[in-house]
């Protein structure tokens, strides 16, 4: 998944070098091939194409990811850390069933009414707005490779969730999942889980896979998905 990235709307698969790469509405290095000698030049090179851009990027490593200096070299060419986070995997055959919470519904996003109202949660889930996303997001609704869900709360948007799938792969990717801080504790998170493993199940997957927050594992690990790795995200910023 991550050596043969699927490109969605508004991205490519670019090579620079060593490194494979999703470029367009976000840039992210998606995998690599470097050593110990190698790996100070390629994310110094890498540094200086997007500062020439002024553009962000993201460069995500685990754990278990070679060489073993890499973190240290993104520090030095002025990446910061996101807070680290753990990679986790559901086997759909283990996947939640959700009773209908009372109060709450949960709908797909299929018009761009739909999808104010699900920018609009994710905003005040996470503190801010992504105005890429109406842009980014709006020409995929119709792409059954990608889904977005919101969930409603006493007739308000109050969480919102995406999962990515790509034909031919195993995996479903779940991104975003977050709760309105004055819906929280209702179980939407849950909820929200619940409705992309059955998305998933229906196109014929395996797995969902997720990078989880430390505040979210411990709900995802009482919904069967397993811990397999930590991870750092470090951002380049213009």
């Amino acid at each position: 998944m991550r050596a043969r990235p699927a490109a969605a709307p508004g991205t490519k698969v670019e090579r620079l070098g060593a490194l494979v790469l999703l470029t367009g509405a976000f840039n992210y290095v998606s995998s690599w091939d470097l050593r110990a000698d190698t790996v100070q030049a390629a994310v110094r090179d890498c540094a200086a194409h997007f500062r020439a851009l002024g553009e962000e990027l993201l460069w995500r490593v685990y754990d278990h990811d070679e060489p073993s200096g890499l973190s240290a070299c993104l520090a030095d060419e002025g990446f910061q850390p996101d807070p680290s986070g753990t990679l986790m995997f559901l086997d759909l055959d283990d996947a939640p069933v959700m009773a209908p919470i009372a109060g709450a519904e949960v709908r797909r996003v299929r018009t761009l009414e739909d999808l104010d109202d699900f920018i609009q949660a994710n905003g005040r889930a996470f503190g801010q707005e992504e105005p890429w996303q109406r842009a980014a997001f709006g020409q995929q609704l119709g792409d059954p490779d990608f889904v977005l869900f919101t969930a409603y709360a006493q007739g308000q948007a109050a969480a919102s969730a995406r999962l990515e799938m790509a034909d031919g792969r195993p995996f479903g990717l779940l991104f975003g999942g977050g709760v309105v801080p004055a819906y929280r504790g209702l179980g939407l998170y849950r909820a929200l889980v619940a409705a992309r493993a059955s998305a998933a199940k229906a196109r014929g997957l395996r797995y969902l896979s997720i990078e989880a927050r430390d505040t979210s594992r411990p709900i995802l690990e009482r919904l069967s998905f397993v811990p397999a790795v930590r991870e750092v995200t470090w951002v380049l910023r213009p």
